[in-house]
């Protein structure tokens, strides 16, 4: 019987269900999109205040809006990916249940979903600011980039998956038309860094001798290379929030900023612990949502903020 490019048949060349579909768009990455709101937490009596409620509820209605055109535009990046890695993915222990790798989202759904997505994200970027609309753009360039070949060169892969980091920070100070302090740029860039090396080091440590056939940039990760850059990456994280915290000028000048640094310890430290023990580790996301530790630390920290911020406001 004849196979067509997908190697299952042309039925599931164009089948397309709807659960696997939405499974395809990863709604538990959108939790990265949430950064658009990081800029807001710290523009008190810069971009809002909490005399004026009116104000603070416009500003987060603009936020939403960028946090959603993040998520399809995301969303249409992973698309993308899964459709050019379906091959590679079925050598994979867990990625060949993909839905498009395992022929439940055949090519021409997943295709125009993703054009789809693209193009409603953009727009409502560039409707909203034109400079939106260019961070938007730039976040998709980037990450197309990626997809068709950034991924498979050492390093460049990682800096790219970490500049969508910052565009969405960007793109959420532009929103609220807000200028940030460098730090917190700094700030979100080493973290970042972190998380990204993190999943690198887990890949290399789950895939065990089946790396490169997984993903053939993880050869170039392997032996203690990928150790020296995660320690640097995670000395880089707490160094720059902690010099955020105390140079800032958006901050409170007493630094009692600084209240809320165990936490970001406790995390990073939690963060390592699980890269070296989980069997999720290679999916930061799944360790965000579901490490009860880790879920403590973030609530803690937001809690910690809101009180610092909102008393010396």
């Amino acid at each position: 019987m004849a196979k067509t490019k997908e190697s299952l048949g042309w039925g599931a060349f164009f089948t397309v269900q709807p659960l696997a579909l939405a499974k395809t768009m990863r709604p538990l990455q959108w939790v990265k999109n949430g950064l658009v709101f990081l800029p807001f937490v710290f523009a008190i009596d810069v971009a809002w205040s909490t005399d004026d409620l009116g104000q603070v509820t416009d500003l987060l209605f603009r936020l939403v809006l960028v946090f959603l055109a993040f998520c399809a535009m995301s969303s249409a990046v992973y698309l993308l990916n899964d459709l050019l890695d379906r091959h590679s993915d079925r050598q994979h222990p867990v990625k060949r249940n993909r839905p498009i790798a395992s022929g439940r989202v055949g090519f021409p759904a997943a295709l125009g979903s993703m054009v789809a997505l693209v193009a409603a994200g953009l727009a409502v970027v560039t409707v909203m600011d034109l400079a939106l609309g260019l961070v938007g753009l730039v976040y998709v360039v980037i990450n197309v980039g990626y997809s068709f070949g950034a991924k498979r060169i050492v390093l460049l892969d990682v800096f790219a998956v970490t500049s969508g980091y910052i565009l969405r920070a960007v793109a959420g100070a532009l929103a609220i038309d807000v200028t940030p302090s460098p730090w917190l740029y700094a700030t979100t860039a080493a973290g970042a860094l972190f998380i990204v090396l993190g999943r690198r080091y887990a890949e290399v440590r789950l895939a065990g001798d089946t790396a490169v056939d997984q993903r053939s940039v993880l050869q170039s990760y392997s032996g203690p290379f990928i150790t020296q850059l995660l320690t640097i990456s995670a000395t880089a994280a707490w160094l720059s929030y902690t010099l955020y915290t105390i140079e800032a000028q958006n901050l409170p000048e007493n630094n009692t900023m600084l209240f809320t640094l165990p936490f970001v310890t406790f995390g990073l430290f939690r963060y390592l612990y699980l890269l070296n023990n989980s069997q999720q580790a290679e999916a930061p996301e799944q360790l965000i949502i579901r490490d009860l530790p880790l879920i403590l630390a973030i609530v803690g920290w937001i809690a910690v903020s809101a009180v610092v911020l909102l008393t010396n406001s």
